[in-house]
């Protein structure tokens, strides 16, 4: 339980340092955008329970509940689409669309997998020991690199149009079943026990 605090602290500093760094890179009307997204759900919750309140009509605690569970499914569904567009930004952004989509589907299967977090943030953050470096390594090399912010650009905005449609499964598996993925340039020792499933752009995919 102890581990599995300090994890989820450790992957909300992470994303909190990257988005401040960005919005000091962008400056204050850099901050309207995602603030607004941010506060929408929140605001409108407390909006709906004061205007009940102020005209003398009482909210079922039921329904307050179910204002609250949508809010939270706001702000998560927010945080999930921000870690894996920014995998597929920094992972892929020079690969072929189709390579971007092989991407969040890995990082997506990983989150229904049994031997990693079920979490798209703690899915990409997540750490492993490595022996043979004595220190921890990341799976997604981008996160150890600090608090990296990416472009407001295209490469951005399609990276962004594919974390969602992924997200939201809008489209046909291009790598089923796949949970790792490695540069051509590359042949890691665990591919001798992986099973091929394609190669897509500078990328091969594994189950």
């Amino acid at each position: 339980m102890l581990t599995s605090l300090l994890r989820e602290v450790r992957i909300w500093l992470a994303i909190w340092r990257r988005r401040l760094a960005w919005y000091r890179l962008v400056g204050t009307t850099g901050d309207l955008p995602f603030l607004a997204i941010l506060g929408l759900p929140i605001l409108g919750v407390a909006g709906i329970v004061c205007f009940a309140y102020l005209h003398g009509t009482r909210i079922e605690p039921a329904r307050i509940e179910a204002m609250q569970r949508e809010a939270k499914r706001a702000l998560r569904r927010e945080s999930d689409l921000q870690c894996l567009a920014q995998n597929i930004y920094f992972e892929a952004r020079g690969e072929p669309v189709n390579g971007q989509y092989a991407v969040a589907e890995v990082t997506l299967n990983r989150t229904r997998a049994q031997h990693f977090p079920h979490t798209i943030c703690s899915v990409v953050h997540e750490m492993r020991w490595d022996a043979g470096r004595r220190r921890y390594v990341a799976d997604f090399s981008w996160t150890e690199l600090g608090a990296l912010s990416p472009d407001e650009g295209p490469a951005w905005k399609r990276a962004m149009e594919v974390a969602t449609a992924a997200y939201d499964d809008l489209r046909d598996p291009i790598v089923p079943g796949a949970l790792f993925y490695h540069s051509t340039s590359v042949r890691p020792g665990w591919a001798r026990t992986r099973t091929v499933i394609g190669t897509i752009g500078n990328h091969v995919f594994y189950r």
